[in-house]
Parts: structure tokens; sequence; C-alpha cells
């Protein structure tokens, strides 16, 4: 059970005796005194991937050893919104490089590449990170989150530098921003991000 700030700048987890949870390590505020605190890169290959999308190479399993229900408080070091979506094996979600705040230990994160004109021309790079598996994943980016549900074949128009994360169901494509006046002087840069459902896409 999570349970958030007035303003979703933290949120407060609660633990069963027994469970887990990784974050970051900075993300850590308070706790009730029962959680354990365990320091892990979660092997080569995951500390490499961490270091790709930005995130620090360690990170922090902390598990509730006592013998009931304990608290857990995360928030961001800068000030940030923070959004929580549940994954499961059909549902998986791609977000901005160092947009992970803390998740399940049944989440896996991984690292997925957009080498097409979208990843060159995007602002978002070429490089993203990529949850699976099944629990929660809470996320964090800077100012207000905003959760959009896209129908299938619903589309979106998206400045690129707004967009935190979208289901791996979402079709993301660049277009133009308009014609070349537009473009020029609209305030909007060259392009724009093209979202098409069906899924859930976070913006700030």
């Amino acid at each position: 059970m999570a349970k958030y700030t007035d303003n979703n700048k933290g949120v407060e987890i609660t633990l069963k005796p027994g469970e887990s949870i990784y974050a970051e390590p900075s993300a850590f505020c308070y706790s009730d005194g029962f959680i354990q605190a365990k320091t892990t890169t979660g092997g080569i290959m995951s500390a490499v991937k961490k270091l790709v999308t930005q995130e620090k190479l360690f990170q922090v399993l902390w598990t509730n050893s006592g013998s009931k229900r304990g608290r857990i408080a995360f928030a961001s070091p800068y000030l940030s919104t923070i959004e929580e979506v549940e994954i499961s094996p059909s549902y998986s979600l791609i977000a901005q490089r160092g947009a992970w705040l803390a998740s399940d230990p049944s989440v896996k994160l991984d690292v997925t590449m957009n080498l097409g004109m979208s990843g060159c021309l995007g602002g978002e790079g070429i490089i993203f990170q990529k949850f699976t598996g099944k629990g929660r994943v809470f996320i964090s980016a800077g100012g207000d989150l905003k959760a959009i549900n896209l129908e299938p074949s619903e589309t979106l128009k998206v400045d690129t530098g707004c967009i935190v994360g979208f289901a791996e169901s979402v079709t993301y494509e660049i277009r133009p921003a308009g014609g070349i006046f537009t473009s020029i002087f609209g305030g909007e840069g060259l392009v724009l991000a093209k979202l098409t459902g069906p899924g859930i896409v976070i913006l700030q």
C-alpha cells in the first residue's frame, strides 16, 4: 500500500513482514526501526544498465525484518512529483533516463534503445529505461506529473520535453510541429511527439 503527500512530492509505502522494495540510495526519508537496508549493485549487467540510464550505480534493498507491517517513505532529492505505475507481464513501461525512484523486487529494470529518427530528433535521446515483470514502479520527474490513458488508436501530440514515460503498447513517433514559419517562430521547436494508444502516457 502506498500513501502520498498532498502534492505527490513524497510517498509512504507499507511493507508486510518479510516484504522488500528497491530504491535509489538518495530516495530514503524515514522508516520504522525494524526495516533494514542492504546496498547492492544487482550484478555487473545491472550496474552497467544503471550507468547507461543515468541511475546511481548502487541501489538499496529495504526489507521489513519485523513481525508487523512497517512504514518506509521515499522522495526525490530534487523538487519533483511521483507517479506509481503497476507493471504486469502484459504491461511494460518505457521511461526517460533517471526517472526511477523505487520498485518492487519483482520488477526488472532494463535498457531499450530508440535508434530511429524519433530517437535522434525527439529530445529524449536514444536510451530509455524499460520496466518489466510484475509489481509497482515509482517514477519521479520535475514539476507536476499527469497520467493520461489512451484508448486504442487514440492519439496525443506532446512536446518531446514533457514525456516522462509511456506503456510499451503506446506507439511513439516524431512529427513536424507545423510549417517552417511555425517551427521557427512558434516556440515549439521543429518536431512534436505523436503518441498512439492503447496505454498510459505520463507527462511533466
